[in-house]
């Protein structure tokens, strides 16, 4: 066989793996199997039987979600120019960017993990990811009603913020991914973050639901709606 060959079937196997698939008989693998080294357990094939080749798996990982964070902080720029002058879309925008991080970053790297490090991980992202969103809102929307100045920081503020939050979902994943393939418990506090991050939340979501509600009535759409049924009677 030649060396183009088995360059080729070398990168097909890396990426059966990395969508979490065995490597010969292209079957779903749970979770920590390949970190671990573990065969599949449907043909008995070795996954990734040296640290080399786990550690060239996770390397892998890391450069794709790499890239594809960067699309989304260019995206969210770009688009982020047109939004940025009236309220509320520069939030949406950036809701629309998490998604895309929580689809192209987060997934992929879950399915690495054994069920309850997947479990834990994905809750803690997601409430990290809420939390994020209020306090987004709670910048962009009073940005809005800065002149001039408020839209140009709020393009690079949502990109900016777009990039933080792929650098803390890639960084805590990452971390995650190590303890996996090292064989780590999950850790006590790991769940109390959860907690922490819940509390977090309800403090943002609030703050952010109380500003949104100046903001209509500073717009005038709450008046025009409530005195809508008046008029009409």
């Amino acid at each position: 066989m030649s060396a183009t060959a088995v360059a080729s079937s070398e990168e097909h196997e890396l990426a059966l793996l990395l969508n979490g698939r065995c490597r010969a008989c292209a079957e779903r693998i749970p979770g920590g199997t390949a970190l671990r080294g573990l065969p599949c357990p449907r043909c008995g094939e070795a996954t990734l039987p040296s640290p080399t080749d786990r550690e060239v798996l996770h390397q892998l990982a890391t450069e794709r979600a790499s890239v594809r964070l960067w699309l989304a902080v260019a995206a969210v720029a770009v688009a982020g120019f047109a939004a940025s002058w009236f309220p509320l879309l520069t939030s949406v925008l950036l809701i629309v960017a998490l998604v895309w991080i929580r689809v192209t970053i987060v997934r992929p790297a879950l399915q690495f993990l054994t069920p309850r490090r997947r479990m834990v991980s994905r809750l803690t992202l997601r409430l990290a990811a809420g939390c994020f969103v209020a306090a987004a809102i709670l910048l962009h929307e009073l940005l809005t009603f800065v002149p001039a100045f408020g839209a140009l920081a709020k393009v690079v503020l949502s990109a900016s913020q777009v990039a933080a939050a792929g650098i803390f979902a890639r960084r805590y994943l990452a971390w995650q991914t190590e303890r996996e393939a090292r064989g780590l418990p999950m850790e006590p506090w790991e769940v109390t973050l959860l907690v922490v991050f819940l509390l977090l939340l309800l403090g943002l979501t609030t703050a952010a639901g109380m500003l949104l509600w100046w903001v209509f009535q500073q717009l005038g759409v709450l008046n025009t709606f409530l005195a809508g049924p008046a008029v009409g009677g």
